[in-house]
């Protein structure tokens, strides 16, 4: 099946006290991994599946790194298995956070023999 034909799932990221935090459309925010200011530039690392990129110039890019870097069914586990944050989180304080939406395939080709 075409991806063309699979509904989208809309995610928030943001980085937060040195944290990557994502959102899903129920408002539940989870913890999912670090970054850090070192020098001239940024570096990141997701838990759970051993993603980090580094030497970027700006929050911007770290966030668009990662986006390219994250599956759904990755981002859907995290939101089964860690707490929610969005009590931590206020709407004021992410809303001053560098932030980027994506939005992910509930299922892509490949990720379908994993589920079988």
């Amino acid at each position: 099946m075409s991806e063309n034909n699979r509904d989208l799932m809309p995610y928030n990221l943001y980085l937060l006290d040195n944290h990557i935090l994502a959102q899903n459309i129920d408002g539940h925010i989870v913890d999912i991994g670090t970054f850090e200011k070192e020098g001239a530039g940024f570096h990141w690392e997701v838990d759970g599946n051993a993603t980090k990129g580094e030497f970027y110039e700006s929050a911007e890019a770290v966030l668009e790194d990662i986006s390219r870097q994250l599956s759904f069914l990755f981002l859907d586990g995290q939101f089964t298995s860690l707490p929610d944050l969005s009590e931590k989180y206020s709407s004021e304080r992410l809303a001053s956070a560098p932030r980027r939406e994506i939005k992910l395939h509930e299922l892509r080709d490949d990720d379908e023999a994993t589920v079988r």
